[in-house]
């Protein structure tokens, strides 16, 4: 019967394992430099612009808009846009480790492109010699 054959399909499409991940390297680096910082309540909000160059992005371009919390904890997001056009979405959580230096984990949450189901996560530490321009490198693995 026709409504037998339908269950076992949905009974054997259940037990199929799901589709493995696709995870690849990924790593670079940037230079940004802070174009706002602004009090605000729970901390000093903080926007930064630059451009760096990473696996599968290729060169790039990225603005992050980042909460500095009074604790030294901060999170934000981070956009980065390929050379075509394809944005990959970051969102960001970390800490101050010293005045100059901050350390965190960005966790990829989708974007456009070929980005748009983009998963994984990457480590980024971040110096900043002047409070205003800063480099940082990033290593992980992105799945897309």
């Amino acid at each position: 019967p026709p409504s037998l054959v339908v269950a076992l399909m949905v009974v054997a499409g259940l037990a199929a394992p799901a589709a493995a991940e696709h995870l690849r390297p990924f790593r670079g680096g940037a230079v940004e430099e802070v174009t706002s910082a602004v009090p605000v309540e729970g901390g000093l909000l903080v926007t930064a612009t630059g451009a760096g160059q990473a696996t599968h992005l290729g060169s790039f371009t990225r603005i992050a808009t980042v909460l500095i919390h009074p604790d030294g904890t901060l999170e934000g997001t981070v956009v980065f846009t390929a050379a075509n056009g394809d944005q990959l979405v970051a969102n960001l959580e970390g800490a101050l480790t010293s005045p100059t230096t901050q350390a965190g984990t960005y966790t990829f949450s989708g974007g456009s492109g070929r980005f748009s189901d983009a998963t994984g996560v990457a480590s980024f530490t971040a110096i900043t010699s002047d409070g205003i321009h800063v480099a940082l490198a990033f290593k992980g693995t992105i799945d897309f």
